[in-house]
Formats: structure tokens, sequence, C-alpha cells
């Protein structure tokens, strides 16, 4: 089964004056003067930070996508009905301003909520130098930069301070803006010979991977290239890609953060069948774990057909290759089977459950949805309209046993 590893043209939703540029601005700064647009659940379709002048700013960079940014919407709006006509924040995300007034829909907010996409959202990228999300920014009521840190560190102790003009000190989150930060730390070029790189964590980078199966480069199915991922997740990788719902872990209970490694490897043309074998006996070699397959009897979501006929089949002239793409609230696929519709749903952490296609029928369909992953039963819902039900049972499940 083909695994999905989820590691989540409309008009600018952001102006910027000309004296912007692409500087990072330095605590303490004065932040130039922003017009944001479209804000959807404001007085006006259009904001400048000049009108919240007075206030202290908070801007919240986050995504529908992004599990932690949305855990963290309840604790903004809290301090947000705390600090009433004194604080505003901000929620800034690259987000469709469709996908977000849906969002809204299903969640109501007291928060202002701005798109923002495109090259607007790589100006404010630079100018607060932040890669990944959920990312903060405080300003404050004078428009000066005092904190970019996380959400959790921001706290009515923290927004007190910033109100009555003393300084705060946050943990500071400043990214690394690397244009391709595998190729920058992992450079290779075709003539490069097989090898295996295993680098410490690289901070101020999120976790990322490339496995180039269909690169039209050199590299195609012979390399795979990771930053920041956690052993765990190395081990799923090294064994097919499985998702953290089919690892049974028995080892001592791990440290509260787990630590993060980076890797490269890159095996010799012809020999791309050996690229996880040789990941597999990589790590085996450099860590005291031992990981083995295992069936173990797991409750589980059967995918099933319950209305034949709904679904669209796909051409036999697309013979077996299968084109998909997908995030947490939409799935296009071509020519794809059950079993990878089951995969999506396990591999994007949408149920709490492995999912399998039992007894899936041989046949292959396009299948395109979008639902809304904050709303409840929206999901089950959707897949109903498709003539498909999720079932829970128990079923032998090949589990990843880590000792």
């Amino acid at each position: 089964m083909k695994k999905l590893l989820p590691f989540f043209a409309c008009l600018l939703g952001l102006l910027l004056t000309s004296q912007l540029g692409h500087a990072q601005l330095p605590l303490g700064a004065a932040v130039p003067p922003l017009r944001l647009a479209p804000v959807l659940n404001g007085p006006h379709p259009q904001l400048s930070l000049a009108q919240l002048r007075g206030q202290v700013v908070v801007l919240e960079f986050w995504g529908t996508w992004c599990g932690p940014c949305v855990a963290a919407m309840p604790h903004l709006q809290d301090l947000q009905r705390q600090f009433a006509g004194r604080v505003q924040v901000v929620a800034i995300s690259n987000d469709t301003p469709e996908r977000l007034t849906r969002y809204l829909q299903a969640r109501p907010s007291n928060l202002l909520f701005a798109s923002v996409r495109g090259a607007a959202a790589d100006s404010l990228q630079r100018v607060f130098a932040y890669r990944t999300v959920p990312h903060t920014v405080v300003l404050d009521a004078t428009g000066h930069l005092v904190a970019s840190t996380e959400p959790q560190h921001l706290t009515a102790a923290v927004l007190k301070q910033v109100l009555a003009g003393r300084a705060i000190s946050l943990p500071w989150k400043q990214d690394k803006l690397l244009a391709d930060p595998l190729a920058t730390i992992f450079p290779a070029t075709a003539a490069s010979l097989p090898r295996f790189l295993m680098q410490p964590a690289q901070p101020g980078l999120g976790s990322m991977l490339r496995t180039y199966p269909q690169d039209t480069s050199a590299f195609r199915d012979r390399r795979l290239s990771a930053l920041n991922l956690s052993l765990e997740a190395l081990y799923r990788l090294a064994y097919g890609g499985l998702s953290h719902r089919r690892i049974l872990d028995l080892r001592p209970a791990p440290s509260a953060k787990e630590t993060l490694y980076c890797l490269d490897l890159l095996v010799a043309k012809g020999s791309e069948a050996d690229l996880l074998p040789r990941l597999r006996q990589e790590l085996a070699a450099r860590f005291d774990l031992r990981a083995t397959l295992e069936p173990r009897p797991q409750a589980v979501y059967l995918l099933q057909m319950a209305a034949p006929g709904k679904l669209p089949v796909a051409s036999a002239a697309a013979g077996s290759h299968s084109s998909v793409a997908a995030s947490h609230g939409s799935y296009q696929g071509d020519n794809v089977t059950l079993a990878e519709v089951a995969d999506y749903l396990e591999s994007f952490g949408l149920v709490r459950l492995p999912v399998l296609a039992e007894n899936p029928a041989p046949a292959r369909y396009n299948i395109h949805f979008e639902y809304q992953p904050e709303k409840a039963g929206d999901l089950l819902r959707t897949l109903a309209d498709l003539g498909l039900t999720l079932e829970k049972a128990e079923r032998p499940v090949e589990m990843l046993v880590l000792r």
C-alpha cells in the first residue's frame, strides 16, 4: 500500500509598504505599517496596524491544518476576552478566505482572522523570521516588537507587563529561513556516491521529509532525506511509512522531549529496493532498540462501501498509478483504491484507530471530497455522501513493536 506521509490564486492578502523590504525585525524595532486584507470577521474588510495603535497587538501565525495551532485558539480567545479593548489578537493564516470562513462557521471566535497568501506571506515570514507555526508575535502599544515566541508562553501576566510598559523576556522563536533546508544541509548531485549521513537536530527548522518518489532527477526512488524527526518517526519511515497508530512502544518511558535527528540516505542506481532495508540496517547499528513487525489484535475502523455505484470508477486506461493530493480538510484522489483512502484517514490522524479497507475491491476510483475537521461528524457525513462508512471492529494488525 502506498503510504501518505503528512509531515501539514487569490488577490494578495497583505499589502506592504515599499519601506518594509525583506529585513528581519530585531527585538525592540518598530513594525512597518501593515495592512491586512481580507479580514473575515472584523468591522472592515481591511485592517491597518496603525488603527490598533494604543493597544497591545498579538499576531498569531497559524493554519487550520496545524494541530497545535488549533489547540492554542481557546487560550488566545480567553486572553482576548480578559483584555478586550486593550489587546487585539489577529490570527493570520495562509488558508483561503473560503476555508477560514468555514472554520469560523464551525468555531466562532472573538479574534480577528486574516488570510495572507503567496508573496505576501513570504514577506511576512522574512520580517518576523518564522518558518513553522504556531508563531506568536507581540507588539507593544507603540507598535514595537517585544516578543517572537509560541502561544503557550503568552499569558495574562505577560500581557499585563506589556500593557504597563515593562520589559518581558519570553523564549525567542527565530526560525532559519533557508529556501530549501534539505538541499542546504545535505547537498547532493547526480554524481554523489551512495551514502548515509546522520546529524543532530537543526534548531530553527521544522520537521521535514523528502522521499523523491516521483522526482525526475537522478534521485528517484533511491534517496530519502529527513530533518528533525524523532527516533520513532525514523523507524516508522524505515518500515514503510507506518502511521503512529501502528506503533507499540515497549521501551521504558521516554523523556518528555524526544531527541530529534537529521539524516540523508542515498543508494546506488539499480538498488532502489534496498533503500528502506538499508535505513533499517543503519538505525539498528546506531541505536540500542529492537524493532519487529508483529500481528496484534487491535481495535480498528473498517472502511466499507455501503452504497456501491456511488463512487466514480476510474478509467481502465489509467493503469495502476494513482495521484493523490491530500491535506487536513480535503482529499483529491485519482485512480485510487479504497485501501489508499483508508491510509489517508489513518496517516493524517483523522481518526484515533488504524483504518482498514476490509476485503477491498480491486476497482479504482476518482474520489474527491472536502470536509471540516473542526466540525464534529463532518468527515463521517462526507464519507456517507460518497457511499462509504467507518465501522468499529477488532482485527489483527501488523504493528511495529519497539523494545
